[in-house]
């Protein structure tokens, strides 16, 4: 990327042809391409998986028409270990695929797209330029409909959580329809319509007023006209109770969105926790919305949970705010409950640090271990691993929590139900 200078020759004589992946497969780009118009570095990139080959070289013309050299085919993958003193997970999010909800018929019908399909058709720098047609006959549209929820709000397919960015997202649509296209006629078939942001209730009513007509009901069924490939939708208007179908020359589904794929491998480099929809879990939702379980690591944008641009901005200005508070701080304040390793007792076994999910406690073969007091949570997987009985937790000795015990049962015990429960989780709860 340093020698590039998206001179674009290499894409020209490269012979390959693929998917766009940022036009949502709409149109092709070649094997060697800049993957999205803001990319940084604005550089082209190979994707060895569309190259021809490079064992033995099958084609090599990008790299005989690159004057500076910058294609290098024996390039590899390099692993670098850097020491950080805070990390901020933005992992982002993946869009849900509706092609499951068969009865949408996506994929069946042409033209049954995505939100994120419908953004690429009507950009300016999308596939067709900015002019909005669908994708059977590269016709207009006349009559539009838009299903909400699409894997959102929806138990059945374990999603029952709303996206928050759907509603609006529609009614923008909406309203970039009224502005190009003044005859296009908008239909939103729709469970609740939640516009709770900043002049979000104004948007919804400006698309009302410019004649967006908005259906209370979710469609149960899609069919297609095979000769004019219009299709039918049939919706229950629960406003009116009434049974409606709809013929419309595109229906456009706004789809939810879902953790990314790869959270749970992170989650267990990290030790984060997970809610029940599968986003991170913050360590206080009031007084620490930004922060992980984890000291050191916080969230910005959609892997804590789903959220528009502005809430992600301000959750990523937080994030970084606390992070440089961390790296600036001189010292820093931590719990007194942390494990305490007596020297004496330890056999140099290393299980404890085998076991600690924080990383906060150091070994090595032959050597007593210690611990990183200011890593440590507290959370006593050491002290039950150790067989030695060579580590202890500050504050829940084994004297102290049998004289509590004592303590408690002293009187009138056959009255009383004593229970341990976890400092962080079941005694906060």
């Amino acid at each position: 990327p340093e020698l590039c200078n998206a001179c674009e020759e290499c894409a020209r004589v490269c012979p390959v042809t693929a998917p766009d992946e940022f036009q949502m497969g709409l149109s092709t780009r070649k094997a060697i391409h800049i993957p999205f118009p803001q990319a940084v570095p604005c550089s082209y990139i190979l994707n060895m998986d569309d190259c021809l080959g490079i064992n033995p070289i099958a084609c090599g013309k990008c790299a005989e028409v690159c004057e500076k050299n910058a294609i290098d085919y024996d390039d590899k993958d390099v692993l670098e270990v850097r020491e950080v003193g805070s990390i901020i997970v933005a992992i982002g999010l993946d869009v849900y695929d509706p092609t499951e909800m068969d009865e949408y018929g996506y994929t069946r019908f042409e033209n049954v797209i995505t939100s994120m399909e419908f953004e690429r058709l009507i950009c300016a720098g999308g596939p067709t330029g900015g002019h909005f047609v669908r994708p059977s006959d590269h016709q207009r549209p006349k009559r539009i409909g838009f299903i909400q929820c699409v894997g959102s709000r929806n138990p059945a397919i374990g999603r029952p959580y709303c996206s928050n960015i759907c509603c609006m997202n529609t009614v923008k649509d909406t309203l970039l329809l009224a502005d190009h296209y003044p005859d296009t006629e908008n239909l939103v078939f729709y469970q609740d319509i939640r516009a709770f942001g900043k002049s979000f209730e104004d948007m919804f009513q400006h698309s009302k007023e410019a004649g967006t007509r908005y259906v209370r009901g979710l469609p149960g069924d899609i069919e297609e006209d095979p000769e004019t490939r219009n299709l039918v939708v049939t919706v229950e208007n629960t406003t009116t109770g009434s049974l409606e179908r709809h013929e419309l020359d595109m229906v456009v589904l706004s789809v939810g969105v879902e953790p990314a794929k790869d959270r749970d491998k992170l989650a267990g480099l990290l030790t984060l926790s997970k809610t029940s929809d599968g986003f991170y879990m913050e360590s206080h939702p009031k007084l620490k919305p930004v922060d992980a379980p984890t000291r050191g690591v916080f969230f910005a944008g959609f892997c804590e949970s789903p959220k528009d641009i502005k809430d992600s901005v301000c959750q990523a200005g937080a994030a970084a705010s606390r992070s440089g508070a961390l790296l600036n701080a001189g010292e820093i304040a931590i719990e007194a409950i942390t494990s305490v390793i007596d020297t004496e007792a330890c056999s140099k076994c290393g299980l404890c640090a085998s076991v600690c999910p924080y990383g906060a406690i150091q070994w090595k073969k032959g050597e007593i271990a210690t611990v990183i007091e200011a890593a440590c949570a507290g959370c006593g997987a050491c002290g039950a691993t150790c067989t030695f009985g060579a580590i202890t937790m500050r504050h829940f000795t084994d004297d102290q929590l049998l004289a509590q015990v004592r303590a408690t049962l002293a009187d009138r015990p056959q009255d009383k139900v004593f229970a341990f429960a976890c400092n962080w989780c079941s005694y906060a709860g």
